[in-house]
């Protein structure tokens, strides 16, 4: 095992990021520096994230970036400081390809330039971590259309060129250990958990369309998610329609979350996009049953017995299915995951 000093940049530091960094060092065998920004809009963040000459004066073994980077600018300011070439890693939490367009936004039409900025990241990094093998292949599939329209530029095989530095990490995830009673009483129906963000790309549209029609069956639901000044319309409403339903709607602190998660049944997602699903997991390793698409990520979280289930039809062998789940994710566990990114940094400084 090599002790390695790593110098990270996370320009975003915020929800799924800030945990995954912070999970990462506390299970690493590496000696980690970071340098974060959480207040930046994330387009000013991906434009000029990586160039605040914050780098210190010690020289890393590798340099370690996220995908809300522009890792070619990036790289050149950092070994400009250190007056060396440094090994790059680069973490794809999640990808411009294929991230969807907010349809109360005022674009039309996707703006490709984060997109493209993603390409150069990849091209200029020598090893690309991707939190699942869809993040990787749904940017293949989209930043090949979207090259389609470059007319006379050719970059060959992209998808060979892509393919060819990049691994699937997934994320590490710490098992929760409830520490603390769940604020929510005890009850016959089944608890259903939301635990997304209030935004366009969590599908709040597709939890209110879910809702109407499991409308008078045994389910009730805990809202969990981060909210925002700005809230959806099918939110509300489904607050309107639903609230005798509701029996949690807040945004928790942490030890109220993981102690909602050990009591519910289900963990519900409606999302657009989902390029790991660490909240699902982290549902999933507290108990719940997944009711979610077999699309996206999840096509790789869910083993084969967890696929298509749902509480309007209960399986029967719900301890079986747990037993396959934990199995399953042992790969996400947070010393397992943290420790297999470990031995990739690894490989691409040696």
């Amino acid at each position: 095992m090599m002790h390695m000093r790593v110098f990270a940049i996370e320009s975003f530091d915020r929800g799924s990021h800030r945990q995954f960094r912070q999970t990462l060092e506390r299970h690493s065998q590496h000696q980690w520096t970071w340098q974060c920004n959480s207040r930046t809009p994330w387009k000013w963040a991906m434009r000029l994230g990586g160039m605040q000459n914050q780098y210190g004066d010690e020289c890393p073994d590798a340099l370690f970036l996220t995908s809300l980077l522009d890792v070619a600018s990036t790289r050149i300011e950092v070994e400009n400081h250190f007056q060396r070439r440094l090994p790059t890693i680069l973490y794809m939490h999640e990808n411009q390809a294929e991230y969807p367009m907010d349809p109360g936004g005022p674009d039309e039409e996707r703006d490709v330039h984060f997109a493209l900025t993603n390409l150069t990241s990849i091209l200029a990094a020598d090893l690309v971590l991707w939190n699942s093998r869809w993040n990787l292949e749904s940017f293949i599939v989209g930043i090949q259309e979207i090259l389609s329209h470059s007319r006379g530029v050719e970059l060959g095989d992209i998808a060979s060129k892509i393919r060819s530095r990049s691994n699937v990490a997934w994320c590490p995830v710490e098992v929760p250990r409830p520490s603390v009673p769940s604020p929510i009483p005890e009850d016959d129906r089944a608890l259903v958990v939301w635990p997304h963000r209030h935004e366009y790309d969590k599908g709040p549209d597709e939890l209110l369309e879910l809702a109407e029609r499991c409308h008078g069956k045994p389910i009730r639901w805990a809202l969990l998610g981060e909210r925002f000044s700005k809230t959806p319309k099918s939110i509300q409403l489904f607050r309107e329609r639903f609230s005798d339903q509701i029996v949690f709607d807040d945004y928790p602190t942490r030890p109220v979350y993981e102690s909602i998660l050990a009591s519910a049944s289900w963990v519900c997602s409606t999302a657009k996009h989902e390029f790991f699903g660490l909240s699902v997991v982290e549902a999933m390793f507290s108990g719940c049953l997944p009711w979610v698409p077999t699309r996206l990520s999840y096509r790789e979280l869910l083993p084969a017995a967890a696929r298509d289930l749902s509480p309007l039809a209960p399986p029967e062998n719900v301890d079986d299915i747990h037993e396959a789940i934990r199995w399953h994710l042992g790969a996400a566990e947070a010393s397992v995951a943290a420790a297999r990114i470990d031995r990739l940094l690894e490989n691409a400084v040696s």
